[in-house]
């Protein structure tokens, strides 16, 4: 596996491509830095080999009704959990196209499927205003905490759950007494969370143009991001910390990558020109070296340094 020492600021395009049928709006590399997953509208998780600064076809995974919403990696590089808009989500080894199984019991669109740390359960958020823990090894429901509003995004450690709402508020769960322990009020609909590297920091983007790093250890905000021309582009937008935890980037309206400094807070980089419609998630290879971005109109871009 490819670890991250010091994560390279992308500076140019080094592939574009027309990725799928219909708009892009999940993409995650895998932890060796060489496989990278793009879910789409058109209801398929394609696969893609890294190979000389070029994305190449490297197969599908298939199974889902509707449009996959997020797609998370498993520390192997395995197997593959993701969220759909059919009110399940999907898990798939890497060697079979089909799912191995299907986590149904959603009333409405599942928008994130997360797997926790011990990889024996899963979380999934929803718009049916609850959070779902799975046993996959039975791939069965072992509880269901209402969330009083619309889930857009659930990260997890083994203990607690944390989920970000269009009520504007990130609300912190015990995980083993289904209770809120803490809620965090933000100025617009949250629409992605990531925690960092070193589970210290959770980030959020939310509707109000704003992206926020909070200290999970004080519960606070710790810097806020935003930047002239940045326009969070839809209910669904992705935002992420690089894999050294230095950086955060999230895309935008204007089709372009926004790269802050952690650190600082300032803008560290603004990569134009290559999106015709809104970014709608970005992706930080483990290894530093690359990120993606895929938009509203089913293109993919590789950036890199190199």
């Amino acid at each position: 596996m490819a670890v991250c020492v010091s994560a390279r600021i992308p500076t140019k395009p080094l592939h574009v491509l027309e990725a799928h049928e219909l708009g892009i709006n999940a993409v995650k590399f895998s932890p060796t830095s060489k496989l990278l997953a793009t879910g789409g509208t058109d209801c398929i998780i394609k696969l893609w080999d890294l190979i000389g600064g070029k994305l190449h076809s490297a197969g599908t995974l298939e199974g889902s009704n509707e449009g996959i919403t997020s797609i998370e990696f498993d520390p192997t590089g395995t197997k593959v959990l993701a969220a759909s808009y059919d009110k399940s989500a999907l898990f798939w080894k890497l060697d079979d196209c089909a799912p191995k199984f299907t986590l149904t019991g959603h009333s409405r669109k599942v928008t994130s499927a997360k797997f926790k740390s011990s990889l024996r359960q899963a979380v999934t958020g929803s718009a049916d205003r609850t959070v779902k823990i799975w046993d996959l090894q039975r791939a069965a429901c072992v509880k269901t905490i209402n969330v009083f509003s619309f889930c857009s995004d659930v990260v997890c450690s083994e203990y607690f759950i944390v989920s970000g709402h269009f009520d504007k508020k990130i609300r912190f769960w015990d995980s083993r007494a289904a209770s809120c322990t803490q809620e965090v009020p933000l100025q617009g609909k949250v629409t992605s969370l990531e925690i960092s590297p070193d589970h210290t920091q959770l980030l959020s983007c939310s509707r109000d143009e704003c992206l926020q790093v909070i200290d999970l250890r004080m519960n606070n905000i710790r810097k806020s991001f935003r930047a002239e021309g940045f326009k969070c582009g839809s209910d669904w937008t992705k935002a992420i910390f690089s894999p050294d935890g230095s950086y955060v980037t999230a895309g935008s309206s204007d089709g372009a990558v926004y790269v802050w400094n952690v650190n600082s807070g300032l803008l560290e980089t603004c990569l134009p020109e290559q999106h015709s419609s809104s970014v709608n998630a970005v992706s930080w290879s483990l290894s530093g070296e690359y990120v993606v971005s895929v938009d509203r109109s089913r293109r993919a871009v590789l950036w890199s340094d190199i």
